[in-house]
């Protein structure tokens, strides 16, 4: 049987960190200069890609760095105690059941990840990997199979954003979008991700049927 690496981004795709990431922003939007997310930015906002979000909302390049730094800190003050984005634990039970080895790549904190995950009950995750860019997933990825000595084919990246799309491409693994998090479905359709769900079910049947 052959082995599956199946690698998570942590925001939008397993914890439903978006309420929380508006409400921060706009608490940091006087501070920074930026426009504030009204109610009705939001679906807007789900359907543009990542530079659109950040000219629509009037966010340099060269301030995006410390934005970002200040809302890890603020959601990593209470990532405990957010909920998650859907109900993966059989979808993870699964997938180890048969010989999957799973993952997550995100931009948080390793520890208040894992904090996360132990209060909702999802201690399931064999790899994790960490970084401090936004846009720095797809180099990630590549580490990952260089260290596991494992083939590309052979490794599925699941993200909410378009950014979790280019990422998986660039880095030459099949790509698996979902519909619950940040980005809208119609615009992550457009991307052209290999496989686009809405619920952990078609997951399960995505990588049991092609690759066990």
């Amino acid at each position: 049987m052959k082995k599956t690496v199946v690698i998570f981004d942590f925001d939008g795709t397993i914890a439903n960190t978006l309420d929380s990431i508006i409400k921060i922003m706009n608490k940091l939007s006087d501070d920074f200069g930026f426009r504030k997310i009204k109610d009705d930015d939001v679906q807007y906002l789900r359907g543009k890609k990542p530079r659109e979000i950040l000219k629509h909302l009037g966010i340099s390049l060269f301030k995006l760095p410390f934005v970002v730094r200040k809302v890890r800190r603020e959601i990593n003050s209470h990532i405990a105690s957010l909920p998650p984005s859907v109900d993966l634990l059989p979808t993870l039970k699964l997938l180890k059941q048969n010989n999957c080895q799973i993952g997550i790549v995100t931009t948080n904190i390793e520890e208040n990840v894992r904090k996360f995950l132990h209060a909702n009950n999802l201690d399931q995750f064999d790899i994790f990997y960490t970084t401090k860019k936004v846009f720095g997933k797809d180099k990630i990825i590549s580490k990952i199979i260089r260290e596991m000595k494992i083939e590309k084919s052979d490794v599925y990246f699941i993200g909410d954003e378009i950014r979790d799309i280019e990422a998986g491409k660039k880095a030459g693994v099949k790509t698996i979008a979902v519909s619950w998090g940040y980005n809208t479905a119609d615009a992550l359709k457009k991307e052209r991700p290999d496989y686009l769900i809405d619920s952990p079910g078609e997951l399960e049947e995505i990588i049991l049927k092609n690759n066990l």
